[in-house]
Order: C-alpha cells, then sequence, then structure tokens
C-alpha cells in the first residue's frame, strides 16, 4: 500500500523553515548519508543538481568493482543511500511527492497528480548497478523520467524502476 506523504505541491510558497513531513526527512538523511560517504573526488559535485545524477553513476559504476567484497548488507546500504540521493535530486528538478510503496519496501516519487501519474523508485537500480548491471545505466533512468514529467498527457501511468 501507499502512504502519502505531507509535501504538497504549494510546499514551494511556503518558508523553507516549515518542517518537512517523515519520509521525506529519511529519504534526506539516507541521501546525505550518500554525499558524506561518497569519494573525496566527488564530494563537491553532489549538490543535488543534474549533473550529479551522471557523478552518482561514476561512483555506482566504481563501487561495483569492488561488490564482490561488500556484504549484502552493505550492498542494499549503499543501494538505499544513493537511491534516496536521486529521489530527492528528482524531487527538486522535478516536484512531486513522496510515498512509501509496502510492496517493494521502498520510497517513490510521484509527479503530475492528478493528471497524470509518473512513478520514480531507484533502489532496485542502483543495487542492480551495484551488482554489475550496466543495463541499470542511473543517470538514463532519471533522464527519461524527467522526460516523461514535462507535459504528459492526461491518464498517463508510467513507472521508472
Amino acid at each position: 500500500m501507499l502512504k502519502e506523504s505531507k509535501t504538497d505541491t504549494t510546499a514551494a510558497t511556503k518558508p523553507e523553515s516549515e518542517p518537512k513531513n517523515e519520509l521525506y526527512q529519511e529519504i534526506a538523511a539516507w541521501a546525505q548519508n550518500a554525499v558524506l560517504n561518497s569519494p573525496t573526488w566527488s564530494i563537491n559535485q553532489l549538490d543535488y543538481s543534474e549533473k550529479s545524477i551522471t557523478v552518482v553513476d561514476m561512483i555506482i559504476s566504481e563501487l561495483s568493482e569492488k561488490n564482490f567484497s561488500l556484504p549484502e548488507e552493505q550492498l542494499d546500504m549503499i543501494a538505499r543511500e544513493y537511491g534516496c540521493y536521486l529521489l530527492l535530486t528528482a524531487h527538486k528538478l522535478y516536484g512531486g511527492q513522496f510515498y512509501w510503496n509496502g510492496e517493494l519496501e521502498q520510497p517513490m516519487l510521484i509527479c503530475c497528480e492528478p493528471d497524470a501519474t509518473i512513478v520514480l523508485m531507484t533502489w532496485n537500480k542502483v543495487k542492480g548497478r551495484l551488482l554489475g548491471d550496466k543495463a541499470d545505466h542511473l543517470a538514463y533512468l532519471l533522464d527519461e523520467f524527467g522526460k516523461a514529467t514535462f507535459q504528459p498527457k492526461k491518464g498517463t501511468q508510467v513507472a521508472y524502476l
């Protein structure tokens, strides 16, 4: 089941000091962990911009070369951290609301409601990339998600996972 976040589309008109909902705060905390645990060369480039998505892709690619020595729990943690970084970046770029997907047990960003439903989930893609699946191209995923959020046809329902 989905839990609706309390972040609404009018948030842009509210003062930044207003507290965000719990799911948003958890996503932001995981994303901050990704920044703090990133290689030194990348720290200043992880600024939640569109360009930073490619940096995340490069970091995950580097980590995938070392994944053979990482326990499953650590792979899951890395997937959550960078997955949340990507979700928060997409939120900053395209808006939307965060929800929890109980079936897949991960957060998701939903944009364009009520006219369309464009969904982004990132944890499984990041983990796939960590495990060496080059088809799980993170920058491409977010680029396609961004394109889908730009003037979608009414009734469109699509998920990027």
